[in-house]
């Protein structure tokens, strides 16, 4: 495994391994510090070879001490004997700054995105896209077999499935894949190591078929915040999702598939269920799609739901309210509550009276339909153009959720498209800003 210096720094400083008093860097965090160390000219492999003292002077953050810093650096010893243990599993490690990353996971979820994977197999896949199938570990023996006929469906059609390695659902459309000449991307949560090494997976891995993955310590045992956090990596390393099964208001399969609904990072199509205790239909009521009783052709399907501006439209805009007042990476059980009695906001009166549903397609990116974030971007830009407003006003204005503005707020900030002014706390596009500067020759 040759692991270059940066790399040794940025698993040194995120991940957990070893004996240690100090907490590994979060992944806001490592952004934080990432574009402070870009800012100041500074690879963080020289944090291994000078004195981190003096290279992070100007460095300062309560929560992140440079005596912090310094005691996750001094874990070399560690991290080689670990570093040793997965080469002999075959195992290979990137970060974010290597061409290596999958593209969607930065461009998707940007600062959120993980600084680290861990994995086994052919790494060209996880840039390879494909059809993310997720579900329960205790799925019937009808899920199970709908799981190995997508996975079946998606190798004979050319496509990948993506999904959580998991018994069940999970892995029954993985195998499904594999067994049919398919490829797979599997992103776990826990237990890499011994993954890739079982008897399982091991000829898939070899082949160049199957790619298992993690962003966290390959030698980790389960851990339910870790769960909830990868149901994130699965949908964005894939192009559709099909939930098998769900169960309402609590389990990874329904958080996971409300967040993507929240941040409309891919279509979500989901399987007819008619049993009482599922929550399939309360996904569809939230924004997604019934699978279609016959299998269809898998690429026309998302094709489908991002070309039909009327029908992406109308979830779209439903989504709006609907999901808004569930925050995203809430606790289990957090999302139930009145949130489906809110009233929708149409795409008119997002955009303004005089907008159209074509007006809303024109503005919306090829991979995600109809983006109302872009929508939402530039409404700011007219109603700041003359000041920065509150956040409660903005919401008002715009008739949308206080929730959902938060959201897209701090997304704004992310993408340098707002700007956050105080005191008191307001917000302002960037582009405003600029225009104004520009009116008093700034």
């Amino acid at each position: 495994m040759n692991v270059s210096p940066q790399t040794q720094a940025i698993v040194l400083l995120t991940v957990p391994f070893g004996k240690t008093e100090s907490k590994p860097l979060s992944i806001r965090e490592w952004a934080q510090f990432a574009i402070w160390l870009k800012d100041h000219d500074l690879d963080p492999s020289l944090l291994l070879k000078g004195d981190p003292k003096s290279l992070l002077a100007d460095w300062s953050d309560t929560k992140l001490s440079v005596g912090r810093i310094e005691d996750l650096l001094n874990r070399g010893a560690a991290l080689g004997l670990a570093m040793e243990k997965w080469q002999r599993a075959g195992l290979w490690i990137i970060t974010r700054s290597e061409v290596e990353y999958p593209d969607r996971l930065k461009r998707r979820l940007r600062h959120d995105s993980p600084p680290v994977l861990f994995g086994s197999g052919n790494k060209a896949l996880l840039s390879k896209g494909g059809i993310a199938v997720v579900g329960s570990r205790d799925a019937d023996d009808d899920d199970l077999r709908f799981s190995t006929d997508i996975g079946q469906a998606t190798a004979q059609q050319g496509l990948s499935v993506v999904s959580g390695a998991a018994r069940g659902v999970d892995e029954g459309a993985m195998i499904g894949a594999l067994q049919n000449e398919g490829t797979a991307v599997g992103v776990m949560a826990d237990s890499l190591l011994r993954a890739a090494t079982s008897a399982k997976y091991r000829k898939y891995l070899v082949s160049g078929d199957l790619a298992l993955v993690s962003p966290f310590n390959p030698e980790a045992g389960f851990n339910v915040g870790n769960a909830m956090a990868r149901n994130k990596y699965i949908y964005c390393l894939s192009d559709g999702a099909v939930v098998v099964n769900s169960t309402p208001d609590k389990g990874g399969t329904w958080n996971g598939a409300i967040e993507d609904l929240k941040n409309q990072w891919v279509p979500l199509w989901v399987k007819r269920k008619d049993s009482a205790g599922s929550g399939n239909s309360a996904l569809v009521h939230r924004g997604g799609s019934w699978f279609p009783e016959m299998m269809p052709r898998l690429s026309s399907l998302w094709e489908k739901a991002i070309e039909n501006v009327d029908e992406t439209g109308s979830r779209n805009a439903h989504l709006l309210s609907s999901v808004a007042a569930s925050p995203v990476g809430a606790d289990i059980g957090d999302q139930g509550g009145d949130t489906e009695s809110s009233i929708a906001t149409p795409p008119s009166e997002i955009l303004g009276d005089n907008a159209s549903t074509e007006a809303c397609a024109e503005s919306r990116p090829i991979e995600q339909g109809l983006d109302f974030y872009r929508l939402f971007l530039k409404r700011i830009l007219e109603i700041t153009a003359k000041g920065p407003l509150k956040a409660e006003s903005i919401a008002k204005m715009l008739e949308l959720e206080k929730s959902q503005v938060n959201v897209w707020l701090t997304r704004g900030m992310a993408d340098g498209e707002i700007a956050k002014l105080g005191k008191p706390v307001q917000y302002q596009a960037a582009s405003a800003i600029k225009q104004q500067g520009s009116l008093f020759g700034d």
